[in-house]
């Protein structure tokens, strides 16, 4: 009986202990105080749908222009160095997940042309002349960019409608063909380039390729119906830009920028 009665004792002393520790001690909000008290903001979570970013500037460059016919005929590239033009560029997130994007458009103001060339039995050139077309030019681009350190690596895709302003032609053109040169072109640009980024300013270094889509001169201005010659200028212009930035993140890089 006597080693029962110690029992019931040692095991109610226990109980009391154990509700002591459960009064005093709220597991609950020592899990709430202590549990993330060295958790630190690291900054490093971008948030795509945020980078946004506008663009106002302008480019200069070299154009390298050809002329492709689909009949043999002799002609020679040119330079042209009047190819200037102010841009709009808006940098966001494609369906904002895709940080990489960007719409650029502008007016540019444009010369190209080509070669005429005057050629001996022995394929010498006896005599040559400048044909060329100034345009005004409305490109739609999609730039897709990189963005490491204060860098861009940009990429270029998209279209372009032009009008033909006026036209030089140096006289060994017969008149049949040089009166028929179409007022309005379209094609395709291709290209790419690098931008270094300092707060707000970026310098942009780039190379395209235009492409037009549409004939130079009327098709039957060679050979009349009996058969129709294809004329297609091409241009490379080879270009620096300045441009602003505004709006957008307050970073030098947006895509340094953390979460908010």
């Amino acid at each position: 009986m006597k080693k029962i009665i110690i029992a019931i004792v040692l095991c109610l002393t226990s109980l009391q202990g154990f509700s002591q520790i459960v009064d005093t001690v709220d597991i609950m909000k020592e899990f709430d105080e202590y549990s993330f008290r060295d958790a630190k903001v690291t900054g490093q979570v971008k948030d795509s749908s945020r980078l946004r970013e506008h663009l106002f500037g302008v480019k200069w460059g070299m154009g390298i222009n050809s002329l492709t016919v689909s009949v043999d005929y002799d002609k020679g590239p040119i330079t042209t160095p009047m190819n200037f033009g102010v841009y709009y560029t808006y940098y966001h997130s494609l369906w904002n997940s895709i940080s990489l994007f960007g719409i650029e458009t502008g007016l540019q103001m444009n010369e190209e042309g080509y070669k005429t060339l005057i050629m001996d039995e022995n394929d010498k050139i006896v005599q040559e002349g400048k044909e060329t077309f100034r345009n005004l030019t409305l490109p739609f681009v999609s730039q897709f960019r990189l963005d490491f350190w204060n860098m861009r690596l940009l990429a270029n895709a998209g279209v372009f409608v032009a009008r033909r302003q006026s036209a030089s032609f140096s006289g060994l053109l017969p008149e049949t063909i040089s009166s028929t040169w179409k007022k309005w072109g379209y094609g395709f640009i291709a290209g790419g380039g690098i931008a270094y980024v300092f707060k707000p300013f970026e310098i942009h270094a780039e190379a395209n390729y235009k492409y037009n889509l549409s004939n130079l001169y009327d098709k039957k201005s060679f050979y009349g119906d009996e058969y129709w010659v294809s004329t297609h200028t091409g241009q490379i212009i080879i270009s620096v830009g300045l441009f602003y930035r505004f709006g957008g993140s307050k970073y030098k890089n947006p895509a340094n920028a953390p979460k908010r």
